[in-house]
């Protein structure tokens, strides 16, 4: 799935924010862009509910985003690095146990209540008891509280990762004493998410005004927010297609829009608009099916290896737009743990017909499964499955394209029933075993017939990169997934990329690897 982390846009390079500035320029009249102190983005709403500790879309973690403060954070968008934000952390040595301690005491939630060690653990248990989406995010955790200052995360395993799950929007804090007022509690019988949903109880810049999940969002300022005031006291969040958004910011009708393709950002007028392309955290790769009743040749290593050494990456690159990336592994580049990108195959038709000679294909056609209803940071899927056809067809390899809706698609992969196909992978937070689903035995491995077992070597480096620390723990999981990539079971394609498109009535603004838009900080 996504987002998610929440489905935000990744920084390049080193993922320090991003921060632009205009000259000031006039606005319209109308509604949009023109509100004064009121900021109009639009979106193709992804949204089904903004409690936090449900949500787990791209449109709800934009507008938890804005509502909740979270223990720690991502400083600058710097994904690399989780620091303080409600809270100071400290991993024990065996990573087991994380030791939380409020330091933000001066936080307030939007009626004034200030937000306490309490808040914080019953945010965290109401995460894990209600099982929502999110509530993976703390499997195995136990939360206690130790006194009014302090939390202890206990886990069973070592769990390094968990510093870089805790600022996810999903983890946000909550008045744990309205919430309870209005029937929230720690396990499934909790009922106050249609009160969240319209009656808002963060500590953020923002707090919720109206909730429509079909049409509208509108947000305004919280006046108890520790932080300082935003400059726009408003945000309206519209469920706009991708057509009508190109018009309404090219007009001033709007003053963000979040889902523009590449090709539709070429049409805009780049006088009236600025426009931000960052790396997604989102994978597009290559799978083959290990199993020879299913896939027929792709379970076939030098069939899977020629097709890398088939696809001609610079023209699928092409297709992702400007600052798209290669990729050598499923984890994106700017991830610890990444392989990287300048070891990604390069295209070698030679090679690919001497492998295939190698495997034995005499051109039987192989089925092809994709979504033909879905674009991934605007990059069309259809188009990015007929090219790669048109590539393979070159090396003598032969596809049978099977477009389905992607619901439809997404079942059949699941079911470990299809040959061959395009699969794509949001991260859920950005600490690599994040992608131990890809590895023997992992839920996506699964999907693809490719069991624990089925290969020791890489058995072996999963369970060493697991139990490595510290700065060995990018290393270890870069080799892990560089040997899982050269079995060519993924062939991993593109890291696409995230488009914002900015009005020039704002004058300054940031996006970055943690938040795409950072309604609070736009001026």
């Amino acid at each position: 799935m996504k987002v998610r982390l929440p489905r935000r846009a990744l920084a390049i390079g080193s993922a320090l924010a991003l921060t632009f500035g205009l000259a000031a320029c006039s606005g319209g009249d109308s509604e949009g862009g023109a509100a004064g102190d009121a900021i109009v983005a639009e979106t193709a709403f992804n949204l089904k509910t903004i409690d936090p500790h449900r949500q787990f879309e791209f449109t709800g973690s934009t507008i938890d985003n804005a509502i909740y403060q979270t223990a720690l954070e991502f400083e600058d968008g710097d994904l690399t690095k989780p620091t303080d934000s409600l809270c100071s952390y400290e991993m024990s040595d065996n990573d087991k146990k994380m030791t939380l301690t409020l330091e933000q005491k001066d936080a307030k939630f939007s009626n004034g209540d200030p937000v306490t060690v309490d808040d914080i653990v019953f945010s965290f248990k109401r995460l894990q008891g209600i099982e929502g989406n999110p509530s993976f995010f703390l499997d195995g955790v136990t939360v206690k509280k130790v006194d009014d200052e302090t939390v202890e995360l206990i886990s069973k395993k070592p769990n390094p990762a968990l510093p870089y799950i805790l600022p996810n929007s999903s983890i946000g804090i909550v008045n744990s004493k309205v919430v309870k007022e209005n029937e929230g509690t720690t396990d499934k019988n909790d009922g106050a998410e249609q009160f969240l949903n319209q009656n808002s109880q963060g500590s953020g810049p923002y707090k919720v005004e109206t909730y429509d999940a079909d049409s509208k969002v509108v947000l305004t300022a919280n006046e108890h927010y520790n932080g300082p005031a935003p400059k726009f006291s408003k945000v309206v969040l519209r469920n706009v297609s991708a057509e009508t958004q190109v018009t309404d910011i090219q007009s001033g009708q709007a003053d963000v829009s979040f889902d523009l393709s590449s090709d539709q950002v070429e049409t805009l007028d780049k006088n009236a608009v600025q426009i931000s392309s960052l790396p997604s955290t989102r994978s597009i790769y290559i799978f083959n099916n290990t199993d020879e009743e299913i896939g027929g040749p792709t379970a076939d290593p030098n069939f899977r290896k020629a097709v890398a050494s088939a696809l001609d990456y610079d023209k699928i690159l092409d297709l992702a737009g400007e600052n798209g990336q290669r990729m050598a592994s499923p984890v994106p580049n700017e991830f610890n743990g990444a392989v990287p990108k300048d070891q990604a195959p390069d295209r070698d038709l030679d090679k690919a017909k001497k492998l295939l000679d190698e495997a034995g294909y005499e051109g039987e056609a192989v089925p092809f499964h994709y979504a033909s209803d879905e674009a991934v940071n605007g990059m069309d899927i259809a188009q990015l499955a007929q090219t790669i056809q048109a590539q393979l067809k070159e090396a003598g390899i032969k596809l049978s394209l099977k477009p389905a809706p992607s619901a439809t698609q997404l079942d059949g992969f699941r079911a470990a029933e299809q040959p061959m196909g395009i699969g794509t992978w949001g991260a859920d937070y950005p600490d690599p075993s994040n992608y131990n689903v890809f590895v023997p035995g992992g839920s996506v491995a699964e999907r693809v017939n490719w069991a624990e077992g089925d290969n020791p070597e890489i058995d072996e480096l999963a369970a060493a990169a697991t139990e490595t620390e510290g700065e060995d723990r990018g290393p270890a999981y870069a080799k892990l997934f560089q040997a899982t990539t050269e079995t060519g079971i993924w062939v991993p394609l593109v890291q696409p990329v995230s488009t914002v498109v900015v009005s020039n009535r704002i004058e300054s603004y940031v996006s970055n690897a943690d938040v795409t838009f950072d309604f609070a900080k736009a001026e």
